[in-house]
């Protein structure tokens, strides 16, 4: 009698390996690993500790069901139901367009124009922050521990002692504070109270990752994410709930600006719009052929999204405002030319790490921003 098969991580990730390489994945043991760490919640670092770990009957089958999906080329994001931008996950459905490695620089472009900033430092400074805070947080409680031994210790060198835990603990927390580059909030002079921050219009949102980020990096900006499918839109929603920004967005159903209010106007108008030519989607990966096709197909020389955005710039942007765009290959100076029609001549066109147009960025000339624009050349 044939014994059954005992499947260990190590097992199972050796045949799907080979499974997928038969059917022509490009990164077959990439893939399995992403599956499995998904079926047993862990990461990728942890499968190599639980090679001879055998897999439960129910691991097991939900593990064959990810990879059957995956042999059929769907994307591994729609898959496991996310997809990692700069340091967040964000629920993807087949409703939206997969966030790509490259709009991340779109992203941290936009950043360093609002903070003059990058990236690596705001999330050093967030992190001293939240060190401070908690730094704070703890002398505070050190106060009221001490308060109430006070009110009954006897020994005047107990009594001391506990004198000498709060201010360490309060001297511990004036010093994070000073590295975080904070005052205490008894030195903190009181400022005025409401949005300083950007306004942020996101044409064609998807899953929200661009508009998101932004807020989630911006912490006094807002925004109005519009795309023309109501499944996006729910993706979008669910995802600014996860990275706890949604009292600072709002969503509407829009075909580019339809749905626009028509005097509303932002400091930011960006967009990742449909930018594939019709006639090249046949040839793209097949699992990429399975991505919406509404946010792929950007018509005969994939410029039609494009044109259109632009026809809305001189209402919709302030006149100290800015437009950004990720762009194909080879469309850099075809966009730029769109928005120096519209009178936003000021226009860059930025590569991203492989020397590929990827972005554009366009101001009115006699806008402050311009020279950060110029600069980018």
């Amino acid at each position: 009698m044939t014994e059954p098969t005992v499947w260990t991580v190590n097992k199972i990730l050796q045949w799907t390996q080979q499974y997928f390489s038969g059917k022509g994945l490009e990164n077959p043991r990439l893939d399995a690993e992403v599956l499995l760490c998904d079926v047993l919640d862990c990461r990728r670092i942890d499968l190599f500790m639980r090679l001879q770990q055998e897999l439960l009957p129910e691991e097991l089958k939900k593990y064959r069901e990810f990879v059957l999906r995956r042999a059929a080329w769907e994307p591994l994001a729609y898959i496991i139901g996310r997809k990692t931008f700069l340091q967040w996950d964000f629920y993807v459905t087949p409703a939206v367009l997969i966030p790509r490695p490259e709009t991340e620089l779109l992203v941290e472009k936009l950043v360093q124009y609002c903070t003059g900033k990058s990236l690596a430092l705001l999330e050093k400074e967030a992190f001293w922050r939240k060190k401070a805070e908690e730094a704070r947080a703890a002398a505070e409680k050190a106060r009221i521990v001490s308060e109430e031994k006070l009110r009954e210790e006897t020994d005047p060198e107990q009594a001391a002692v506990w004198q000498q835990e709060v201010a360490d603990r309060e001297a511990v927390a004036s010093q994070t504070a000073e590295r975080a580059g904070l005052l205490q909030e008894d030195e903190r002079e009181k400022e005025p109270t409401g949005h300083r921050g950007p306004d942020i219009l996101d044409i064609g949102t998807g899953s929200g990752a661009i508009l998101l980020s932004l807020l989630k990096l911006l912490p006094e900006s807002r925004g109005l994410a519009v795309d023309i499918s109501p499944e996006a839109l729910a993706v979008a929603k669910e995802n600014a709930g996860l990275l706890g920004v949604s009292e600072r967005v709002w969503f509407r159903q829009s075909d580019f600006w339809s749905g626009v209010p028509q005097a509303a106007q932002f400091d930011i108008v960006v967009s990742n719009p449909p930018y594939i030519p019709a006639q090249v989607i046949g040839t793209l990966a097949r699992d990429v052929q399975k991505e919406p096709r509404l946010a792929l197909d950007g018509g005969a020389d994939g410029l039609d999204a494009y044109r259109k955005i632009a026809a809305g710039l001189p209402q919709h942007v302030k006149p100290d405002g800015l437009t950004a765009f990720e762009v194909g290959i080879g469309q850099g100076e075809p966009v730029a030319g769109l928005c120096r029609a519209q009178g936003f001549t000021v226009t860059a066109v930025v590569n991203d790490y492989a020397g590929i147009d990827r972005m554009v960025f366009a101001a009115r000339p006699d806008s402050s921003k311009a020279e950060w624009v110029k600069k980018l050349l």
